[in-house]
């Protein structure tokens, strides 16, 4: 800045004006003699005389008078120094170009090396960018050009459903057959700048689908082949039961037959459960259901279980909830409640309560089942939702690992969420989030 430059800065720029003023004034007075008559020869030494002092003040003007120029390091520079500064601007421009185009090539090396698709559309829905292996995955005959849009490239219906729902802000994910191959796509909507656009990845799935269909097939097959020996097990058991007088069998043996029978047929049930729903063999009826009866039932078929352990189940339902309606299976949200229930009343110790909640909040409906138990340990919370998972603290509670395994899968296929909150030696709350249908009183 000006102020920088002190006391030499205002003499310099006086010594600058006086300069040109006496330029200024010589000048006057050199014009006044030359009209009176002076020779040719004399007038043109004092012109140049004149010209010289009006260059040197003009100089000082140049330099002292115009404002400094700041360099890169802020230090005031003179306008001698321009010429530098602007070689360094061109140097440091060239470089920072040198820079884009090696991160430009870096950007499309990566991308033209990924086995996984890339495809970014602007927020027009025209192809902006995408790589060989896109092109590889969804085949030769798709129009994969620059400006192109969406729908010529997924005209699929499920995939154009959920591409508006990406171009929405939503994340997604879906699967997509194109000849031989079975993609895995996800859309990610991100903004650049102050443009929102979608990017998409495609992941050739075949392989994976391949080896589920063959584990669901077995897992069903299995199943369905054991149920028959293990139900003539079942009748064995109960004749044994009738006769055990005539068969010389003590009531201990029959009783630890019958229960491992039992837990036979709880696994086999659970199993077949879990492959209908993966496989998509399971079809969802959805219908209306009051949310103050469907509690109601559900209190009344686990009090005697509440009883029997000393425990209290209670709802806790916000006042005049009781009459909302909500549009659901009921019988599959049964069955997803029954399984979160069970398990509170099978890990609360006597004394303790299992509240079922119930709350209706934007067009969704959520259910909570809470319990004062045990609690989930911190390192078992990332696997209570994994197919046979038992932590080590309730193994010696029967069960079969399966529950939650199916509470996780019944949510999603009703197109809501489950989840919990806990911590050790407090508790477990689980949540379903689910969508509502209907509103209260409708």
């Amino acid at each position: 800045m000006l102020h920088n430059r002190g006391m030499p800065w205002l003499r310099n720029h006086l010594r600058a004006l006086l300069a040109l003023l006496g330029a200024f004034l010589l000048g006057l007075g050199a014009s006044a003699w030359m009209h009176r008559g002076v020779p040719g020869s004399l007038r043109v030494s004092v012109l140049l005389l004149n010209l010289l002092i009006l260059l040197m003040a003009a100089r000082w003007l140049i330099r002292w008078l115009v404002v400094p120029v700041r360099a890169s390091n802020r230090a005031p520079v003179s306008l001698e120094e321009l010429p530098r500064l602007w070689a360094d601007l061109e140097q440091e421009n060239l470089s920072l170009r040198e820079l884009r185009e090696a991160e430009d090539a870096l950007r499309k090396g990566i991308l033209s090396r990924l086995q996984e698709g890339v495809i970014l559309f602007g927020p027009d829905r025209t192809l902006r960018l995408y790589n060989p292996a896109a092109e590889a995955l969804l085949g030769r005959g798709a129009a994969l050009v620059k400006g192109a849009s969406a729908e010529s490239l997924f005209r699929e219906p499920e995939a154009r459903r959920q591409l508006a729902a990406a171009q929405a802000g939503d994340a997604v994910e879906w699967t997509l057959e194109r000849g031989h191959r079975i993609l895995r796509i996800r859309g990610l909507p991100f903004r650049s700048g102050n443009e929102g656009s979608l990017l998409l990845t495609l992941d050739d799935v075949s392989r994976q689908e391949a080896l589920e269909n063959t584990r669901q097939r077995f897992i069903s097959n299995l199943s369905h082949e054991l149920k028959t020996p293990l139900t003539s097990l079942r009748i064995a058991t109960d004749n044994l039961q009738a006769e055990r007088t005539q068969s010389g069998m003590q009531d201990a043996d029959i009783a630890l037959l019958q229960r491992a029978v039992e837990r036979m047929t709880l696994l086999l049930d659970d199993i077949s459960e879990l492959s209908r729903i993966e496989s998509g063999a399971l079809r969802l009826n959805p219908g209306s259901v009051q949310v103050g009866a469907f509690a109601k039932d559900l209190l009344e078929e686990f009090a005697p279980q509440a009883r029997k352990k000393d425990l209290r189940f209670l709802a806790d339902l916000a006042p005049g909830i009781e009459a909302s309606v909500v549009r659901v299976d009921g019988l599959r949200l049964h069955q997803l409640l029954a399984n979160l229930v069970s398990n509170a009343l099978k890990f609360s110790p006597p004394g303790k309560e299992v509240v079922l909640a119930f709350a209706l909040e934007g067009g969704r409906q959520r259910w909570e089942v809470r319990d004062q138990g045990p609690g989930i340990a911190l390192e078992d919370q990332s696997k209570v939702f994994e197919r046979f998972f038992r932590s080590a603290s309730v193994r010696s509670v029967p069960g079969t690992g399966l529950g939650l395994a199916i509470v996780k899968h019944l949510a999603r296929l009703m197109g809501g969420e489950v989840g919990f909150d806990s911590r050790p030696g407090a508790g477990a709350t689980f949540w379903v989030d689910l969508p509502a249908g209907e509103q209260p009183g409708s």
